[in-house]
């Protein structure tokens, strides 16, 4: 009698040939608030290079992409011409991870950025258990001008240490607002590489197939921050917002957002506080949009009460 050859026999029989790994793989990017997660973003999804990219965020509003490139965009996703898609993440990132699995065949890497004061070494762990994907390395990015003050802080200091720990790779950024970086240096955790940057200025290929190295996530507490939202719709003046924003105290940890100033009239204007350093730079055109301020404005529980901050930033409204 014959011997009956199994299925996987058969399958099997001949030239033995390797099973490509259906799985995805996946790249976190994690750092404290403001220290540049979303510009290599920016310059992974302008200069791609070589992948088509599924992208994860938490908010598209800072995602500086090209109207040209978007192909769709309805609120959750957007397609863009160039093969990559944007996903925001919203309450769930799970929920996320499940899309993007029913169409992981349509990329060639994902890359999750996580939020200023996520643990990504967490997300990473998912990362793990999740059988449509696998991890490629966790990326921090760190602030150089801050990081010394970060780490010390009472408030944020054990989450950037834990965001840090968790790194398989560091990108030291912003390198231009200081003059000797050893002594920053020296604060890293040992045994990481580390790319030292301006402006999220790094080889992107250097950014994959990443060694482990970070440590596993750590239970630990969330960092109790505190969240503002200032709105007016009267044109704010400059001068007198700048002075409102630089006299924020140190506890003040991250401003951002998109107002309207008297002296540009025609077109946004894109405000950034990071630690101390403030940077207003020109944005899109009003065009059909309704005129107006948005600013966020983020801190530790020390930060001054939702009474104060009101009264600071409604002195740089201008007067009919």
């Amino acid at each position: 009698m014959a011997r009956r050859t199994s299925e996987k026999t058969r399958h099997w029989s001949g030239a033995l040939r390797p099973v490509r790994d259906q799985r995805l793989p996946v790249s976190v990017i994690g750092g404290f608030l403001g220290s540049g997660k979303t510009t290599l973003l920016n310059r992974l999804l302008r200069e791609k290079a070589g992948r088509r990219f599924a992208v994860l965020v938490n908010d598209f509003g800072e995602i500086d992409i090209d109207s040209r490139l978007i192909v769709a965009h309805d609120g959750r996703t957007m397609t863009l011409a160039n093969g990559c898609l944007c996903c925001s993440i919203g309450d769930s990132l799970v929920t996320a991870l499940i899309d993007i699995a029913q169409r992981r065949g349509d990329f060639d890497h994902m890359v999750i950025e996580t939020s200023g004061i996520a643990d990504p070494a967490r997300v990473a762990d998912l990362i793990r258990i999740e059988p449509d994907f696998t991890l490629d390395g966790v990326i921090v990015l760190a602030d150089a001008a801050s990081l010394r003050a970060q780490l010390t802080d009472r408030y944020v200091g054990d989450t950037v240490q834990r965001q840090l720990a968790g790194a398989d790779l560091i990108v030291l950024n912003k390198l231009d607002l200081i003059d000797d970086p050893a002594p920053v240096l020296a604060d890293l955790p040992p045994g990481r590489p580390i790319l030292q940057a301006r402006h999220a200025d790094v080889p992107l290929d250097l950014l994959f197939g990443l060694a482990p190295s970070g440590a596993p996530a750590q239970a630990s507490h969330d960092i109790a921050l505190r969240r503002w939202h200032f709105t007016a719709r009267a044109p704010l003046d400059r001068a007198a917002l700048e002075h409102a924003l630089t006299a924020l105290p140190a506890s003040v940890i991250r401003v951002k957002g998109i107002v309207d100033l008297a002296d540009s009239p025609t077109a946004q204007t894109i405000i950034h506080r990071v630690g101390r350093r403030l940077t207003l730079e020109p944005g899109a055109p009003w065009g059909l949009v309704f005129r107006h301020s948005d600013i966020v404005v983020l801190g530790t529980p020390d930060m001054p009460s939702p009474t104060d901050l009101a009264r600071v930033l409604d002195a740089s409204r201008t007067t009919p």
